[in-house]
């Protein structure tokens, strides 16, 4: 009896392919039940599929008398073979010859039919082989049973990704929330039934509502299945740019897109991020970590700080550009607490003011890695740039806590920005009232956010290069200190006021030009012998 490849954990995450007659059986299913299925779903069915088989194959290979090849046995002109190493291929001993070379002594060569009639040669008692030694069931790699649901657990992630390769090429099966269905199966979904169903969500505020709130509106055929009825809804609804799909994974949720927030369809630019060339292995173990500390969205840091681990609360200090446009950046650390969804690029969830507990509505734009609607909320809270804002999970499902830590209020010598049309940002220490707690070296007060706005549009049109931005930012900063010393992460937040930057690029300036010098504990001083403007 030969053992079964389906036993095998490297079966199903290297050798599984997804083939025609897979598809086809997929096909079917979806024809005979009506039902759109999860690729998940799909991928289990493949796996029974080849379960099964592989029981039917294992029944015939012994009833014809099929052996399993070892290189250390010794076999005769027509026994049938099995071979693991070729995904279990048979074929059958055409021809025994005696082999030559000296290195591996006596031995025989076996000359094999395999399917299609393509001959190939194959070595035998050889007895010191890699191959003689498979593993046993359970061992290595081996499963202890053939059930899907110990190949899903094992391999899952493997099947699934192939299976979502192939069926997107595929092209006649749609995909809706992680669900497919053949798109020339969908029940008919005419114009009248869109426009009910914008009117339905336009006496909403737009929304969100789910698919099924909106079925109870339109007049749809009830005779069909009605898992495919809402299916064929939702396509409806995606192919219309009226509608917005804005749900969270495992929700679908519509939105109109004429009544969402402008800043959520176009971003604004002061969070966009042009990519810069620079030497990232200039940046010191001090200054990468202090990156990773940052939660800039647009670093390239991979690794995330440990309190994100468990979707615990994350703390961060809050960057000029994300409180000038009443935004949190969506860094690996604070994506873990926020929704994310299959397809849509953006989601609608609920923030919770965690001091009152007021609910208001959020935006997650997830291919410009920002979230969006807190700009009435910091105002309420007179949450500076610089000032610690802490994000948790909410009470409820799809909602997010977001709170600060206030104190009474204290007027302190703090960073101030104001813009002049000749000299760009100027920098001074002033007296502010400060309400809540806030990192002393990324705290920006600006007293005329219209002036500084005007300085950055000139900045944007002038494209200096972020050379010349850091370097005049840094000799501001550093009149305002009787050492002049330059803290990194004071850089990195006032560069942010006139360019916006992750801070990587800006710190391989530090480290990497020499009219800056390192003073110790991630502080710069400026060389003006060795600056050439």
């Amino acid at each position: 009896m030969t053992e079964s490849k389906t036993r095998m954990t490297a079966y199903w995450e290297d050798a599984f392919q997804i083939n025609d007659a897979d598809l086809e059986h997929l096909y079917n299913l979806l024809i005979e039940d009506e039902t759109p299925l999860t690729t998940e779903e799909m991928g289990r069915a493949l796996v029974e599929r080849r379960i099964k088989l592989e029981g039917e194959r294992l029944q015939h290979e012994k009833a014809r008398g099929a052996r399993l090849y070892l290189p250390g046995e010794s076999y005769h002109v027509g026994e049938e073979l099995v071979f693991p190493a070729l995904q279990y291929a048979t074929g059958s001993v055409q021809a025994v010859r005696a082999g030559r070379n000296p290195e591996y002594g006596e031995f025989d060569v076996l000359q094999i039919e395999l399917g299609g009639g393509q001959a190939r040669e194959f070595a035998a008692r050889l007895t010191d082989h890699q191959l003689n030694a498979l593993p046993e069931p359970g061992e290595n790699g081996g499963l202890t049973e053939q059930s899907p649901d110990d190949v899903m657990a094992h391999s899952g992630q493997a099947i699934i990704a192939k299976l979502n390769a192939r069926l997107q090429k595929a092209g006649d099966l749609v995909r809706i929330a992680g669900r497919w269905f053949p798109r020339a199966l969908l029940a008919e979904i005419h114009a009248g039934h869109l426009n009910l169903a914008e009117a339905v969500l336009d006496v909403n505020d737009g929304g969100p509502l789910p698919t099924r709130e909106l079925q109870t509106h339109l007049e749809l055929p009830q005779k069909v299945n009605p898992k495919l009825m809402t299916f064929s809804l939702d396509y409806a609804l995606q192919e219309d740019e009226r509608f917005d799909e804005v749900g969270p994974a495992g929700e679908i949720l519509w939105h109109l897109r004429r009544l969402e927030p402008a800043e959520v369809l176009f971003p604004p630019r002061r969070l966009s991020c042009e990519p810069v060339s620079y030497e990232r292995r200039a940046l010191t173990p001090e200054l990468l970590k202090l990156e990773q500390e940052l939660d800039d969205e647009f670093s390239e840091v991979v690794e995330t700080l440990p309190d994100a681990a468990n979707g615990e609360e994350v703390t961060l200090a809050l960057t000029f550009p994300h409180r000038r446009e009443g935004t949190l950046p969506l860094s690996p650390r604070l994506a873990r607490l926020f929704p994310t969804a299959y397809e849509a690029p953006r989601i609608r969830f609920i923030l919770v003011d965690g001091k009152t507990g007021e609910k208001f509505p959020g935006w997650v734009v997830r291919q410009h890695r920002f979230v969006y609607g807190l700009a009435e909320w910091y105002k309420k809270h007179d949450v500076v740039a610089g000032a610690y804002v802490m994000v948790r999970p909410g009470a409820q499902a799809g909602e997010v806590e977001v709170h600060t830590r206030h104190r009474r209020p204290i007027s302190e010598w703090v960073r101030t920005v104001t813009a002049s049309e000749h000299r760009g940002l100027i920098f001074s220490m002033k007296r502010q009232p400060i309400r809540v707690e806030y990192d002393e070296h990324m705290i920006v007060i600006v007293d005329n956010p219209v002036a500084v706005d005007q300085a950055w549009l000139r900045s944007q049109e002038r494209n200096a290069p972020l050379a010349a931005a850091v370097a005049n930012v840094f000799r501001e900063l550093a009149r305002l200190n009787p050492q002049s010393a330059v803290h990194a992460r004071a850089l990195y937040s006032a560069v942010n006021v006139i360019r916006r930057s992750p801070p990587g690029p800006i710190f391989a300036e530090l480290a990497g030009r020499p009219h800056f010098v390192h003073v110790g504990d991630l502080y710069w001083k400026f060389d003006e012998s060795r600056w050439s403007p």
